[in-house]
């Protein structure tokens, strides 16, 4: 077999293993869903919705801390793999273990998977935040740039479609008279378990290609320095920063468009599945559109786009009146549109502006910068406690228009490299 032949067979093997991890991930993901399954289950047992805001701010922070630390061990590892694989299976088991806590003491001892619940979700964020540096450098390897938007447009679409499965199956669960609280959500986190295990073996089955790497590693004070240098000189990755920043300020509504819908609205219960099948919904059948807007017209665009719909989320909340609760899952379709779309863009947009060799430190230091957007769901939280939901809906609304405009100074990084400009870097 010749060298670009064995190059092919790699890049088919990849892609479908990614094809892999990204349904059954995204199909497990939603038993135990952020944004829908964790509130409802969560405001069983406390009506603090900064509390309950807490989960999703756990999940994201978490995701976030350990990048930095990770990406300064692996810039001289050639193989990033092992490391991968280590990370992606104690995450799995953290949802079967929250299945079993929730399983044995959620009737007796509710405090116990409450503080379980926040350990877990914890858990399993920091790892998430150790798997991505060797997640998102070996896709950057493996998946060519013009490829990547099919790639994961692709991903999200089939995962999506099997998401859907998962939440009118979460509705019937949740609905079914013969699974009393707590087994309905017990029985939620052990599938989770199953598929994102199921999804963990294609992950781990990623032939790794190899790249140039530094050869000498840095202290993490030295690589610190050189990460904010990086900061310093490359205006069009500080500009994508902020705009990440203001766009991510979405996700301030996020976990409570479903407790909106409880607590104003007096939706059913099981109108939460409803909810998150149309979310899962607005996310697979979008991602045609954004695969091939990704690939053929460039992820700046993708972004904007996106940004656009998210400013109909909230906008769509604020009309959602006792008697129209139907704009509900219209909202929650929004969610999934917006969710797919601002995932494609600002990781290809980001794939596409890191060199190769710098690649771990631009994940990093992104996910560094962008970690008060973790922050927004607690103080979504805070806003409600105090405030009120159409209150919170107004700020989302505010601060991603913000966005949306500052998303037109981004210089879209593939133009530049066919104009033969590595990227657009001002004088230190």
């Amino acid at each position: 077999m010749s060298h670009s032949q064995s190059q092919h067979a790699h890049l088919k093997w990849n892609f479908a293993m990614g094809l892999i991890h990204g349904i059954f991930y995204s199909g497990g993901l939603a038993f135990g869903d952020v944004n829908t399954i964790l509130p409802v289950l969560l405001n069983n047992f406390t009506q603090s919705k900064i509390l309950i805001g807490l989960s999703s701010t756990i999940m994201g922070v978490g995701g976030v801390l350990p990048q930095l630390f990770v990406a300064c061990r692996l810039e001289t590892k050639i193989h990033k793999r092992p490391l991968l694989r280590l990370a992606i299976a104690i995450r799995a088991l953290c949802w079967a273990l929250l299945s079993l806590v929730t399983y044995l003491f959620a009737v007796s001892h509710p405090t116990v998977v409450v503080c379980s619940l926040f350990f877990l979700v914890a858990v399993f964020a920091l790892m998430g935040g150790v798997a991505v540096i060797p997640f998102m450098d070996i896709w950057g390897k493996a998946i060519p740039p013009r490829l990547r938007g099919r790639f994961f447009g692709y991903r999200q679409l089939f995962g999506g479609l099997v998401a859907i499965g998962s939440g009118l199956t979460a509705k019937y669960i949740l609905g079914n008279q013969n699974l009393v609280f707590p087994y309905n959500y017990s029985l939620l986190f052990f599938l989770a378990f199953v598929l994102i295990s199921i999804s963990y073996l294609g992950l781990g089955a990623v032939r790794e290609p190899v790249e140039v790497v530094h050869r000498t590693q840095l202290s993490f004070a030295r690589f610190l320095k050189k990460a904010f240098g990086i900061l310093r000189s490359d205006r069009n990755y500080r500009t994508f920063l902020l705009t990440e920043l203001l766009i991510g300020s979405s996700t301030l509504a996020f976990p409570f468009y479903v407790l909106y819908g409880r607590d104003v609205l007096k939706v059913k219960l099981e109108m939460v599945g409803l909810f998150l099948a149309a979310q899962m919904l607005g996310s697979g059948a979008s991602n045609f559109l954004w695969a091939y807007v990704s690939d053929f017209a460039g992820n700046k665009r993708v972004i904007q786009i996106s940004a656009l719909v998210a400013l109909g989320i909230p906008l769509l909340a604020i009309m959602t009146v006792p008697g129209l609760t139907p704009l509900l899952i219209v909202v929650f379709l929004l969610v999934g549109v917006f969710t797919a779309g601002y995932t494609i863009g600002q990781t290809n947009f980001l794939l596409d502006l890191a060199p190769a060799k710098e690649r771990p430190t631009y994940i990093s230091l992104n996910g560094t910068i962008t970690l008060g957007v973790m922050f927004f769901p607690l103080m979504g939280g805070a806003i409600i406690q105090h405030l009120s939901y159409r209150y919170l809906f107004g700020m989302t609304l505010l601060t991603v228009l913000l966005g949306l405009l500052l998303s037109f100074q981004l210089n879209e990084p593939r133009m530049a490299l066919s104009k033969g400009i590595q990227k657009d870097v001002e004088g230190p």
